[in-house]
């Protein structure tokens, strides 16, 4: 695909390529930019399929520096702050509220339910993550950015485990097929340009009856339809698919795995939502 800029702010010009919908694989060349468009960049609904994608995303090299997540995260947070001083306000003197309640991650269920082995975690940043899998797991990363990488190498180093510092598509395939037990998907599905790709090879690389935990932004939430464009799920451009319920089971579907959501992992009420996608143990 030809590399093209899209502005970005005044100061920056990205590079960029065309995708096809990551879930139906439509080309959607005639498809409006939607009304979640901003700062150049285009938010499209599939003309066949329905799911919200932006069609133009970053060259891979561009997340490894320019656009890594620890720098987004900052600058999304300074937007937000200039945008929604009060919200924003309101939202750090009330970070209580978050531990109110123990919250259920992925990789707790994985802890519970995935077979003992070779666990992944796919864009692990620092580590941290990692470190929560259970002693009868060997944890392994794969993380984009230099910085990030290395830190996560470091905090697993005492449990034999391993990180690889390269893009999904790359770090997946440093691993045997049929490999991992477990694999958690944080917050990392809708950074990645490729996911259909990437939950293929992932496929693969699942041994049979392996489990993998993900957690993405709820496109379907209540609170997008309320607030609109200042759901804090939209974040341009390092957010570039924003799922639904109904998009992860396509997804499932297509990439040959089972798809297993409760309904207390994927309420409405929620901005995030959890789901597991099983491989068989016959496959």
């Amino acid at each position: 695909m030809e590399a093209v800029t899209a502005p970005v702010r005044a100061q920056e010009r990205i590079r960029t390529h065309r995708r096809s919908c990551p879930i139906c694989e439509s080309g959607n060349r005639d498809a409006a930019p939607g009304r979640y468009s901003r700062d150049g960049w285009t938010v499209i609904d599939c003309l066949t399929c329905g799911f919200v994608y932006l069609p133009d995303v970053p060259i891979t090299t561009e997340l490894v520096e320019n656009l890594a997540w620890e720098k987004q995260f900052e600058a999304e947070t300074n937007r937000r702050k200039q945008k929604q001083p009060i919200v924003q306000w309101l939202d750090q003197k009330t970070r209580w509220r978050l531990h109110t309640f123990k919250r259920i991650e992925g990789v707790d269920i994985l802890n519970e339910r995935a077979p003992s082995g070779p666990a992944l975690d796919l864009g692990c940043g620092s580590g941290g993550q990692l470190l929560k899998f259970d002693e009868r797991f060997t944890p392994h990363g794969v993380e984009i950015s230099k910085g990030l990488a290395a830190a996560a190498a470091a905090a697993v180093a005492g449990r034999n485990g391993s990180v690889v510092q390269a893009s999904s598509a790359d770090g997946l395939n440093a691993f045997p097929d049929r490999f991992f037990t477990a694999a958690l998907l944080r917050s990392y599905l809708e950074h990645d340009w490729q996911a259909r790709d990437i939950m293929t090879t992932l496929y693969k690389k699942m041994a049979p009856g392996g489990l993998v935990a993900i957690k993405v932004p709820n496109y379907g939430s209540v609170n997008r339809m309320v607030v609109g464009s200042n759901w804090c799920g939209f974040r341009l451009p390092d957010h570039v698919n924003y799922f639904t319920k109904r998009h992860l089971g396509l997804l499932a579907q297509q990439t040959g795995f089972t798809m297993q959501a409760s309904w207390r992992h994927t309420l409405p009420t929620d901005d995030n939502m959890l789901v597991f996608f099983e491989k068989q143990a016959a496959a």
